[in-house]
């Protein structure tokens, strides 16, 4: 069972931040703000018991956008906080039609009630951040809850979210992976040509996934 988190310091923001956004939580410190480092299942930034935070560089942005992965990401946001926020950092050479970007922008507005800012860089993102965690906590006198305790057994779901971190790959794309491959292994070991056979895995997906499986950390 899972239970509730409440994290409320008087005088001070307080940010429960993804432990893998490191510049970032270290901008957040130099505000002044109170960072709490911890793994997040949904968003990176949590900033009140309503808000949580979504950062993507520009590229990200983009491709989230034409593989539907950003309306997925929305929803989890919505259904768990209620009030998503996507931080758009940077530019990048990445572009879709002015259309195409406007109708996913009003659809995050619309359908999930999400806001999307764009900032110039980490320190940007620290600073706009920081500002929402004020407000939501000191403006808004909200706290933060974030769910902890054991996280589901479910070995199917575990499997799902470990395919679905790969880089482009929705949970649609996912679980195509995981029932053509039989399992999280078959899919991690499937060559470029292998992948390209599963339904909805071009040509630069299935490169962009075998990239990041053989990159040196």
């Amino acid at each position: 069972m899972q239970s509730q988190k409440i994290f409320k310091l008087k005088g001070k923001a307080v940010v429960v931040c993804d432990y893998r956004e490191k510049e970032v939580a270290s901008f957040l410190k130099l505000f002044g703000a109170h960072v709490n480092k911890t793994s997040l299942s949904i968003g990176d930034f949590v900033c009140s018991d309503r808000v949580v935070v979504e950062r993507k560089e520009h590229g990200d942005f983009i491709s989230s956008i034409i593989d539907g992965r950003i309306f997925e990401q929305a929803n989890s946001m919505k259904e768990e906080f209620g009030k998503p926020i996507f931080i758009i950092e940077g530019n990048s050479n990445r572009s879709i039609s002015i259309n195409a970007l406007k109708a996913a922008i009003a659809t995050l507005a619309t359908n999930f009630d999400a806001s999307v800012i764009s900032t110039k860089n980490q320190k940007d993102t620290a600073l706009t951040v920081f500002w929402i965690a004020k407000k939501e906590q000191q403006g808004a006198g909200r706290g933060i809850s974030i769910k902890v305790g054991k996280k589901s057994k479910d070995e199917r779901k575990l499997q799902e979210q470990i395919v679905c971190g790969l880089p482009g790959v929705s949970t649609i794309i996912c679980k195509r992976l995981l029932e053509h491959f039989g399992s999280v292994e078959g899919a991690f070991a499937a060559s470029e040509k292998e992948l390209r056979d599963v339904k909805g895995v071009g040509k630069k997906l299935a490169k962009r996934i075998r990239k990041i499986l053989e990159k040196r950390y």
